[in-house]
């Protein structure tokens, strides 16, 4: 897709037309950026990092729950983000703080080496609540500023890109992470070191988001700030039936998948005892199935909706806790989880997100996003500390079955298979503009699945067929060369 060669430079209109180019290379440089920050300071790391301040299971989810609960503020930064004209300027201004108060986290594994910081976990979790308050209001003003500037009818090609050079980037600086966590003996100054790394990063992702252009001011009516005005817009936004199919939806999707995967990691680094080297060398799996799969899913989403592949990739995504109780066992299994994992998951966020941008109306797109956002978070919340709470009632009771013997974290995996297959009852009532039958992505995956499989099987037989040729060659020019000599 063509991208134009002229520059950005104040507002910008940008709904009907392709991204300029430099806003284009702007918008890949920021989240590039912004994934070397969130590889080196999430996911297993972020796990490890957090049993090194002396966390149990329990408190690990209710740290969890308590920085999800933050959700439940949408409705006013939505209120601000929908008359504030200026969403670029809003979204600079809550994006400092989050990125300032990592070099905080980076500080804490050393101020509890020198014993300067006993107990660091009430710190921490106040630096976490903060950042949570701050992550809702930039959420917020981020969403509807990208409303603004990527041409609707290209989100799933812009942001299918977007995803695939920050999947890529985030693949890659994952296993660097792990390599560095694993080489060090002093996890304190280990933790430190990466962390301040990260946080130099996230710095200069914000400096791509200043870089990127503000939105055409939209006027809104005057409207002076009330309290009374913000459950009244949220009663507004409740009576979009259609709406709310979808808040439902992601609500219960958000229990099922955060009520396991917030003790995934933990499972692999406390019970599986598994480096953090390996866990990210499996997530490549993941990763570069999600990176291969990421433009087939951004032109299905722009030629059928995201609802039929939202349904497609929910469904598969269901039955992978399953997988999950068998990783105990063969450990090869993890990579088995991560490529369905890998795949599908680029579809359903990609999915997900151009849902929420479709369905949401453009002058109420920061209220509409609020509600979700309060359904989400109180999901969220309540889910990991559920977890933790199942893990600890369970404790170090085993379940006979068979050949297998499950503990408390794989009973948890079983549970949360049942979780997240009901939140597809409601995503099949919601209805899209211009959405396509369920099946017909079925038969693009199918087709695309064989025409793969046939590329896979044709690169693999290339030596075979090169050594073929030279079997067949061989002989005819020995033979050549004999018939030369004799004449």
């Amino acid at each position: 897709m063509p991208e134009g060669n002229s520059n950005a430079g104040g507002a910008a209109n940008l709904q009907n037309e392709a991204l300029p180019k430099t806003v284009y290379k702007d918008f890949l440089m920021e989240i590039a950026t912004a994934n070397v920050w969130v590889a080196s300071m999430s996911g297993p790391v972020a796990t490890g990092y957090v049993l090194l301040l002396g966390a149990s299971e329990f408190e690990f989810g209710l740290m969890a729950s308590i920085g999800s609960l933050a959700g439940i503020s949408a409705p006013v930064f939505s209120y601000f983000v929908d008359r504030f004209a200026k969403k670029k300027k809003l979204t600079l201004f809550a994006c400092l703080p989050v990125r300032l108060i990592q070099f905080l986290m980076a500080a804490i594994p050393l101020l509890i080496f020198y014993k300067i910081m006993p107990n660091p976990l009430l710190f921490y979790l106040a630096l976490v609540v903060i950042m949570s308050f701050f992550n809702v209001f930039s959420g917020q003003a981020w969403f509807s500023w990208m409303g603004e500037i990527i041409p609707a009818k290209q989100r799933g090609y812009y942001f299918g890109r977007r995803s695939f050079v920050g999947g890529a980037v985030g693949m890659i600086f994952a296993v660097i992470a792990g390599m560095f966590m694993d080489g060090f003996s002093n996890k304190h100054f280990a933790f430190s070191s990466l962390f301040l790394f990260g946080s130099i990063f996230s710095m200069i992702a914000y400096y791509y988001f200043t870089r990127l252009p503000e939105a055409k001011e939209t006027p809104y009516p005057a409207e002076d700030f009330s309290i009374e005005a913000i459950p009244r817009k949220m009663a507004e936004v409740a009576k979009d039936r259609n709406f709310m199919h979808l808040i439902w939806f992601n609500a219960t999707w958000t229990f099922g998948i955060t009520l396991i995967g917030t003790y995934q990691n933990m499972y692999l680094i406390k019970e599986l005892k598994m480096s953090y080297t390996l866990i990210s060398s499996y997530l490549i799996i993941m990763g570069v199935t999600g990176l291969v799969t990421t433009s087939f899913w951004g032109k299905a989403i722009d030629k059928f909706g995201s609802k039929p592949v939202m349904l497609f990739t929910g469904n598969i995504l269901s039955i992978t806790p399953i997988l999950w109780i068998f990783v105990g066992y063969a450990q090869w299994m993890l990579g088995v989880t991560f490529f369905i994992a890998g795949a599908c998951w680029s579809g359903f966020n990609l999915g997900s997100f151009n849902l929420m941008m479709k369905i949401a109306p453009k002058d109420k797109r920061a209220a509409y996003m609020a509600f979700n956002t309060i359904a989400v978070a109180v999901a969220a919340s309540l889910a990991p500390a559920a977890g933790g709470a199942i893990l600890g009632l369970i404790g170090p009771f085993k379940l006979d079955i068979v050949f297998m013997q499950l503990n408390n974290y794989q009973l948890l995996f079983l549970l949360g298979t049942v979780g997240r297959f009901l939140p597809s009852l409601f995503l099949r009532k919601l209805e899209e503009t211009g959405e396509g039958h369920f099946d017909k992505v079925v038969l693009l995956v199918r087709s695309g699945v064989i025409e793969g499989l046939s590329s896979l099987i044709n690169f693999a037989l290339v030596p075979v067929t090169y050594l073929g040729n030279i079997v067949e060659e061989v002989p005819k020019q020995i033979e050549k060369r004999i018939w030369k000599r004799k004449k």
